[in-house]
């Protein structure tokens, strides 16, 4: 019985590798702060100053908590959506300390020189992530699922940047979906959105202000689809890209989910899926908590998995050999 295995972070927690989007912000915090802040500015979060005579350990775990749950606790989800009324507010004000005299006819170079000074960071952003991944240490991890051990004759979609699958378990043929290390994957980590819709909002809007010759206007709404573009993943490229393993998917018989949320940027991999596994594949859902329960439901529901298959729903405990 040939098997696909779609393993999302909850594999690598449950190893002891954290590897949530928490920790990341955390790396950021330790090794680029000033990164940080503009990044969180643009999503309406301002960090708290740690000399004011406020602040207490306390507020810090309160704001910790408001920012995790706001942004970074679904990050990839929240990434898509920055706070762009008030990049447009700000926009304004810049534009009204100009010398307006002629208009706003050519002032379009200069502001869209200062914008990419103020939102060119984000283009840093995978280098950090591929950083980050790369100094996470699997060695001294050990497995805790007999039958993955040198299983290299199912199939395996990984959504995790480690070797975990590689390091503890010697399987050898893995899809890192959204990149590896180096020594796995020629493809570096892709962390993003999927809110097309969004950036091409802004990128129409700036066609539109072109057209009546607001310069300012223009050149804002092209700064933010910049932005939103840069930090975009193209999920239809990444499934042309892997085409071959997608295809080899028609002799799948059983399908297990295990640390996966399948959040919205992931439907499109879900969908795929369904579109190439055959009619009578068994599918096995492994959930952590109810907010994964209830976020994998309605994925299954959403592509129609649940009501065209077999489909069971199982607490992670069960899936596991030991306790860690």
């Amino acid at each position: 019985m040939k098997k696909l295995y779609i393993i999302g972070n909850g594999f690598d927690v449950a190893h002891g590798i954290h590897t949530d989007y928490w920790k990341f912000r955390t790396y950021l915090e330790q090794n680029y702060p000033e990164f940080l802040g503009k990044f969180e500015k643009l999503y309406g979060i301002q960090q708290l100053d740690d000399t004011e005579p406020w602040y207490t350990i306390e507020a810090q775990e309160r704001w910790n908590t408001a920012t995790n749950k706001d942004l970074w606790s679904e990050f990839e989800e929240s990434m898509g959506h920055p706070d762009t009324t008030d990049m447009l507010n700000f926009s304004s004000c810049i534009l009204d300390d100009m010398d307006l005299e002629g208009g706003n006819i050519g002032i379009q170079d200069t502001m869209d020189v200062y914008w990419r000074e103020q939102f060119g960071f984000i283009n840093l952003l995978q280098d950090y992530v591929k950083e980050w991944i790369e100094q996470i240490d699997t060695s001294g991890i050990f497995p805790r699922k007999k039958e993955l051990i040198g299983n290299n004759g199912d199939y395996f979609l990984n959504f995790n940047y480690t070797d975990v699958l590689e390091q503890v378990y010697q399987i050898e043929e893995v899809t890192h979906i959204h990149g590896s290390i180096e020594s796995l994957s020629d493809i570096s980590p892709i962390m993003g959105h999927c809110n097309k819709a969004e950036s091409d909002k802004h990128r129409q809007w700036a066609k539109e202000a072109d057209e009546e010759y607001d310069e300012g206007e223009s050149s804002i709404q092209n700064a933010i689809a910049d932005y939103l573009e840069a930090i975009f993943k193209d999920t239809n490229s990444i499934i042309d890209d892997n085409s071959r393993f997608f295809g080899d998917l028609h002799n799948i018989e059983h399908v297990i989910i295990i640390g996966w949320s399948a959040g919205n940027v992931d439907i499109p991999y879900l969908l795929k899926i369904k579109e190439c596994v055959n009619r009578n594949t068994k599918w096995a859902v492994h959930w952590y908590n109810d907010e994964a329960y209830a976020s994998l439901r309605r994925a299954l529901d959403e592509v129609k998995i649940n009501e065209n298959y077999e489909v069971e729903y199982v607490q992670t405990e069960e899936f596991w050999d030991n306790v860690p």
